[in-house]
């Protein structure tokens, strides 16, 4: 019933027609949130799991002046960062295996990313080791608010954010089993309803965006479904190291 392409949506320049090059719901007002949520102080060495063009990367570096580096399994949109910004300090890899030392970061962030990779336990496991003591995680993602549907939408063949679409309880409790402790979990679903809307307004449908985004062949009508049962929404979660 679903069939898509190899393209990751993300890479995709339709995507970025709709959210700007951060590429997720809300651009950098969660980031903002997340930073101020985190007490991040200057030259704090934060990381982007996730980090496409790397412009939160930029970002962080340009409005808190923290020391931010970037990964992400991309080379297009690596490769894209770099020509716009030479002095980014962005890095090939995967959030399962980083290429950092143990207590290295004050921070991590994972914008609309965790659900995107095939392990996450092991991604949490990473992220731990790479934080310091009292370092923060933030995570920012799509959520099934009925999560009694989520096989439903994991069994979509999209390479989005939806096909690993979080239950909040579960990432909760792996998360403190993983040694952190929740500070902060807020829901910003209007974000994802604010995307939906410029979606749709520059291309008809959901189902157009789709089929351009990731050569994807949907039936809209069975999509629209199950995203209705499962009640998508967004959440900023704040975690700290213990």
């Amino acid at each position: 019933m679903f069939s898509c392409g190899s393209n990751s949506v993300y890479e995709s320049e339709h995507m970025r027609n709709v959210t700007g090059d951060t590429i997720r719901p809300g651009g950098f007002d969660l980031t903002d949130r997340a930073v101020h949520i985190c007490n991040f102080k200057n030259n704090h060495r934060v990381l982007d799991v996730g980090c496409g063009m790397g412009t939160t990367v930029a970002y962080l570096k340009m409005r808190y002046n923290l020391d931010s580096v970037g990964i992400d399994p991309s080379k297009k949109l690596l490769k894209e960062g770099k020509v716009k910004n030479p002095n980014l300090n962005l890095y090939e890899g995967w959030g399962e295996k980083l290429p950092f030392k143990n207590c290295e970061m004050e921070g991590v962030f994972c914008e609309c990313t965790l659900s995107l990779m095939e392990d996450k336990d092991m991604v949490m496991k990473e992220i731990y080791r790479v934080l310091k003591d009292k370092g923060y995680l933030a995570i920012s993602d799509v959520y099934a608010r009925e999560p009694r549907y989520i096989n439903e939408l994991n069994e979509l063949n999209l390479k989005s954010c939806l096909r690993g679409i979080h239950h909040v309880e579960v990432l909760k409790e792996k998360l403190i089993e993983r040694g952190f402790e929740i500070r902060s979990f807020e829901d910003h679903t209007n974000y994802l309803k604010e995307l939906m809307v410029n979606i749709i307004f520059q291309y008809g449908s959901m189902n157009v965006f789709w089929n351009k985004t990731g050569n994807c062949n949907i039936d809209s009508n069975e999509l629209k479904r199950i995203l209705s049962k499962s009640k998508v929404g967004y959440f900023l979660l704040i975690a700290q190291k213990t």
